[in-house]
């Protein structure tokens, strides 16, 4: 993973933009995971990625900041992780090509360790759960992004 930051680095890179509010004006509802959109409407998923790469990105994300098995939970896709982190990350995989990278992205699981909700142990092992997904749909690297809780952001 190092060799994929080094040839950015000094360098200004283009990079994509919100995926949450561009789903909706595809029709995700608000209330709707957008993850399982990877599932679900891969071609609507695969537009948004494709349309950042046509903008101009050098390095696109994946739909894939909810899916943990945590933050699924709260639609009943707990179970799912792997299958639908795979599928977001394949998703940006070819609409990226060769000359685009994909960070895969983590987000966090809307559980607070540090007062004891949910075990260091536990929240570590669905990362690894959705970073196994990520890797095996062709993520160059991930990204742990908007993280509250420092705990949460370095078992990520």
């Amino acid at each position: 993973m190092k060799r994929v930051f080094e040839e950015y680095r000094g360098r200004v890179t283009v990079t994509d933009g919100a995926w949450g509010t561009q789903l909706q004006a595809a029709g995700l509802p608000p209330d709707a995971c957008p993850d399982l959109w990877n599932l679900e409407n891969p071609q609507a998923v695969e537009a948004v990625a494709r349309g950042y790469v046509q903008a101009g990105s050098r390095i696109i994300l994946s739909n894939t900041f909810r899916a943990n098995r945590f933050s699924l939970a709260n639609w009943g896709l707990g179970e799912r992780v792997a299958e639908i982190a795979q599928a977001g990350a394949a998703i940006s995989r070819r609409a990226a090509g060769q000359a685009v990278k994909v960070f895969a992205s983590i987000g966090p699981t809307g559980k607070i360790v540090m007062m004891g909700e949910v075990s260091a142990e536990d929240i570590y092992a669905a990362f690894a759960e959705q970073a196994g997904g990520l890797a095996r749909g062709g993520a160059d690297a991930i990204l742990c992004e908007t993280f509250t809780e420092l705990e949460e952001a370095m078992l990520a």
